[in-house]
C-alpha cells in the first residue's frame, strides 16, 4: 500500500524518531526532513504523488499551508518539552528568549521561580516574524535564542547560541495517530461523494442543485441532455441567468414545488424542487425532472417488445462502397442532412441503395437508438393500406386482429419510417400520409383517438415525382411536404470507378476469389448497368457459383449475362426483334425487349428507346 501520510521533521533526530514509532505502530508513513521553503517543494511533489495528509510543525507547517491544499496536521506541543529546552539553555546564560509559533502555558515569573532565569515569549507567524524576533531578541539582550530549527539556525547565524525545542515520542505518537484518524475520516467522506456522485450522474433523472445564493452547484449528463446545455457552461453561475424559465429562487424563498409541467425549448418536462436543509437552516435547493417524452419512450420499448420484427437499421455510410467524387458528395450532404430532423427526400433508380442511405442517415442522426421501420409502398394493397401504415381497433373490420394493432407508424414512434417508393401510393390515399406528416397525430381504424408520433420521414422514389404532378398521378401538396431536403443517389453507371471495389466488396461478403481479365473488368465498368449495384451483386454471385477461382474472361461474361442483350455493346447485342406485323406489333416488342433489359424501370426503358416516358407510357396503355 503506498503512503498516505508524509510527515516532514524540521531535524534528523525528530524524524528518526518519526521512523521509529510509525515502524512500532504500524503506520504507513513516509519521513523526509526539510525546512520552509524546501518543505513547501516537497508538499507540493507530495500532493501530486498520492499523498493526502502532512505533518509538520512551526514556520514550516506554515509555509506548507501556503502552498498546499491538503489537511496540514501540527505535531503535539508538549510543554515539558519546553521546561527542557529552557533547563538547557540556562547553561549557556542568563537572559533567555523563547521565540515559539503556539502560546506558552508557563508565564516568565513561575519559570524564574523555578529555573532562575529569565525568559522573554515572542509568538509569530511568519518566516519574516522569525527573523526580525530573533534580532529583536538579542537587542533586547538575549544570551540564548530557544525555539525551532529554523529559528536556532537564524540566531547561530548571527553569532547566537541557540536551543531547539524538541519533541518526544509520545508527542510524534499522539500526531500520527491524529493523522491517521484524519484519513479516515477522508476515506469514509470520499466514500459518501463517489456514492452521490455515482447516482446524480448515472440515475435516469435531471438533477440541478443550487445553494442558498442561487448559484448552481450540480448539473449531471441527464439535465444537459434534456436542458441542451453543457454543465461546464453553468456550474458556478447564477441558476436565473443560465436556466430558462428556472424557478429554484421561488423554493428556496418560498414552498416545495412537486410535479410541476416546464416548458424547456421544444420539450415538456415533469419537474419536483425541493429546499435543501441541515438542521433548520436552508443551504439551497434541488430540482429533479424527466422530459414527459420519457413516458412515450417506454411505450414504445413496450410496443417493440410486443411486435418487433426487426426494425433496426443495420447500414452505416462506412457501408455504402465507393470513393468517386460524385458519391462522396453524396454521402456528405446526405451526413449533413442526417444531422437534422426534417424529412428526407431520396430520388435514384432501382437498384442504386436508397434503403441503404436511409438506414444510413437514421443511423447519423438523433433517432439513432429509436426504431427504423421500412415500408415498401408498392406492395401494400389498396385494401390494407391505412390499416398497415396506422393500425386499428379490436373489431374495426371483420378479420380484424383481436386486441386491434398498431400501424407501423406507431411502430416508428421515437425513430424513423422509410416510405419506399412512395411514388406507387394511389392518389386516393396520399391524403392519409400527408395528414400525419402535417399534423404528426394517426387515428387507427375504428378509434375515435388521435394518437401523436413523433417520426423522422425519409421517403424513396425510382420515378421523377414532379413529372407525375404534372401528370396528375401524384398531389403536388404531398410532393412539397416531402421535397424539403433532396438527395440524389447517382447510378452505378455515373461511378464507374467505384466498380472494381464493389466487386471486390461483394466477393469478400460471399468469401470467394473473384479473377477478372484486364478485358473482362473492362466490360463490366463500361456496362451501362440498368440494374445498378443489385443487378452488379447478382452478377458477381452468378460468376462466384459458376466459375470460382477460374480467370474470368469477356467472352465467359457475356455466356452468363443475357442482360447484356439490348446493351450499348456493338457487336456484342442480342437484343433481336422480327420485322414482320404490323407497326404496333415491331413497336410493341421493342419495347417489351426493352423493359426486359431494365427489369421494368420505365425511365430507363425511355431513354435506351430514345423516347420520352410520357410516350412510352401512353404507348403501353394503349397497345
Amino acid at each position: 500500500m503506498s503512503e498516505k501520510i508524509l510527515f516532514i521533521a524540521p531535524y534528523q533526530e525528530m524524524a528518526e524518531m518519526a521512523l521509529e514509532m510509525a515502524s512500532l505502530y504500524h503506520f504507513d508513513v513516509k519521513v523526509k526532513t526539510a525546512l520552509m521553503e524546501e518543505a513547501a517543494e516537497l508538499a507540493k511533489k507530495a500532493e501530486q504523488d498520492g499523498i493526502e495528509v502532512i505533518i509538520s510543525r512551526g514556520a514550516t507547517l506554515a509555509a506548507i499551508r501556503n502552498e498546499c491544499s491538503l489537511p496540514v496536521v501540527e505535531i503535539y506541543d508538549n510543554n515539558l518539552e519546553i521546561l527542557r529546552a529552557i533547563q538547557k539553555a540556562a547553561g549557556y546564560g542568563k537572559n533567555l528568549a523563547i521565540i515559539w509559533y503556539n502560546e506558552i502555558s508557563y508565564d516568565e515569573d513561575f519559570i524564574y521561580t523555578l529555573l532562575q532565569v529569565d525568559v522573554h515569549f515572542y509568538k509569530y507567524e511568519t518566516k519574516d516574524e522569525i527573523e526580525r524576533l530573533v534580532i529583536t531578541a538579542l537587542e533586547n539582550g538575549a544570551d540564548v535564542i530557544i525555539g525551532g530549527a529554523y529559528t536556532v539556525s537564524f540566531a547561530e547565524k548571527l553569532g547566537k547560541k541557540g536551543i531547539v525545542i524538541g519533541t518526544d515520542k509520545e508527542s510524534i505518537l499522539r500526531t500520527l495517530r491524529q493523522a491517521q484518524y484524519i484519513l479516515e475520516i477522508k476515506k469514509e467522506e470520499e466514500i459518501k461523494r463517489k456514492r452521490i456522485e455515482t447516482i446524480i450522474q448515472n440515475v435516469h433523472d435531471g438533477v440541478i442543485a443550487v445553494d442558498q445564493n442561487g448559484i448552481i452547484t450540480t448539473f449531471n449528463p441527464m439535465a444537459e441532455n434534456i436542458m441542451k446545455i453543457k454543465a461546464v457552461d453553468v456550474i458556478g453561475k447564477y441558476a436565473k441567468d443560465v436556466i430558462p424559465n428556472t424557478k429554484l429562487s421561488e423554493v428556496i424563498e418560498g414552498e416545495d414545488q412537486l410535479d410541476q409541467l416546464q416548458d424547456v425549448g421544444s420539450a415538456i418536462i415533469s419537474t419536483n424542487r425541493v429546499k435543501m436543509k441541515i438542521k433548520d437552516e436552508i443551504v439551497g435547493a434541488v430540482a429533479t425532472f424527466q422530459d414527459v417524452t420519457r413516458i412515450q419512450q417506454l411505450e414504445q420499448q413496450i410496443r417493440q417488445k410486443l411486435y418487433s420484427k426487426g426494425h433496426v437499421a443495420k447500414y452505416n455510410f462506412e457501408d455504402i462502397i465507393g470513393k468517386s467524387p460524385i458519391l462522396t458528395r453524396t454521402k456528405n450532404i446526405a451526413k449533413r442532412f442526417a444531422l437534422t430532423d426534417e424529412t428526407i427526400l431520396l430520388m435514384g433508380e432501382s437498384g442504386t441503395g436508397k434503403e441503404m442511405f436511409a438506414q444510413s442517415i437514421h443511423n447519423q442522426s438523433q433517432r439513432k437508438n429509436g426504431p427504423f421501420v421500412a415500408v415498401n409502398c408498392a406492395e401494400l394493397s389498396t385494401n390494407l393500406f391505412e390499416s398497415e401504415l396506422f393500425g386499428y381497433e379490436e373489431g374495426a373490420f371483420t378479420g380484424a386482429k383481436k386486441g386491434g394493432k398498431d400501424g407501423l407508424f406507431l411502430l416508428a414512434h421515437g425513430g424513423t419510417i422509410f416510405l419506399d417508393e412512395i411514388s406507387e401510393i394511389p392518389v386516393s390515399l396520399q391524403t392519409a400520409i400527408l395528414r400525419v406528416i402535417q399534423e404528426k397525430t394517426v387515428k387507427p381504424i375504428g378509434s375515435d383517438k388521435i394518437i401523436p408520433v413523433n417520426v423522422r420521414i425519409i421517403a424513396a422514389s425510382n420515378k421523377n415525382l414532379k413529372n407525375l404532378v404534372d401528370e396528375g398521378l401524384f398531389r403536388k401538396d404531398l410532393y412539397y411536404r416531402l421535397n424539403v431536403l433532396t438527395i440524389r443517389i447517382p447510378p452505378l453507371r455515373e461511378r464507374k470507378s467505384d466498380i472494381p471495389l464493389i466487386i471486390k466488396a461483394i466477393a469478400q461478403k460471399y468469401s470467394c476469389n473473384i479473377k477478372l481479365s484486364e478485358e473482362a473488368l473492362e466490360f463490366l465498368v463500361n456496362y451501362q448497368w440498368p440494374g445498378n449495384v443489385r443487378e452488379l451483386i447478382n452478377v458477381v454471385k452468378r460468376i462466384a457459383i459458376l466459375y470460382g477461382d477460374k480467370l474470368i474472361t469477356k467472352s465467359d461474361l457475356v455466356e452468363i449475362m443475357p442482360e447484356i442483350c439490348g446493351s450499348d455493346f456493338a457487336g456484342e447485342s442480342k437484343f433481336f426483334v422480327r420485322i414482320n406485323g404490323t407497326l404496333n406489333d415491331i413497336i410493341k416488342q421493342c419495347i417489351e425487349k426493352t423493359l426486359e433489359m431494365t427489369n421494368g424501370n420505365q425511365s430507363q426503358a425511355a431513354k435506351i428507346l430514345g423516347v420520352s416516358r410520357s410516350f412510352l407510357w401512353r404507348k403501353l396503355k394503349n397497345l
